[in-house]
C-alpha cells in the first residue's frame, strides 16, 4: 500500500528520482503536483511505474473532489496526511480490483489532460495577441 510512502516535506530534504507531491493546504488540496511547495506532502516511490500511478490515482481523487470530505480549518483548509493516506489506500484497493478498466480510464484521463493544456497554452498566446493589438491601436 502507499501509507508508509506518503511524507510530510520540508525544504532541503532529500528527494528521490520517482517522487511527487501533493498539495496539503487551501481548496485544491490533495492536487498532485510535480514541484514541491511549501505546503505538501512528498509520495516517494519506489520506481517510475509506482510513481505514474499513485501520481494518476491522486489526479483522480482530486478531480473527483474526494480530499474535499477531509478539509478541516476555518481560515485556511488543509487536510491531514493520516486523511490522504486513508483516501489513497482505498482508492488504490478499488483500483486494482479492476485493474484493465482503470488503466483504460486513466489513459483517456492522461489524454484529456495533455489536450486541455495545450487548449490552456493556446488560451495564453490568444490573450497576448489580443494585448498586442489593443496596444497598437493605442499606441
Amino acid at each position: 500500500m502507499c501509507g508508509n510512502k506518503i511524507k510530510t516535506y520540508c525544504k532541503g530534504q532529500p528527494i528521490s528520482k520517482n517522487h511527487f507531491f501533493i498539495l496539503s493546504k487551501g481548496l485544491n488540496a490533495g492536487k498532485p503536483l510535480t514541484e514541491p511547495c511549501p505546503n505538501c506532502f512528498a509520495f516517494h516511490a519506489k520506481n517510475e511505474h509506482e510513481k505514474d500511478f499513485y501520481y494518476w490515482l491522486a489526479f483522480c481523487l482530486w478531480q473527483a473532489d474526494k480530499f474535499k470530505l477531509y478539509l478541516v480549518g476555518s481560515v485556511i483548509p488543509f487536510i491531514r496526511i493520516s486523511d490522504i493516506k486513508d483516501v489513497m489506500e482505498q482508492a488504490d484497493r478499488q483500483a486494482n480490483q479492476n485493474p484493465s478498466e482503470y488503466q483504460k480510464s486513466l489513459q483517456l484521463l492522461i489524454q484529456i489532460d495533455k489536450q486541455s493544456k495545450i487548449i490552456i497554452q493556446q488560451l495564453k498566446l490568444i490573450k497576448q495577441a489580443k494585448k498586442a493589438i489593443v496596444y497598437k491601436v493605442l499606441k
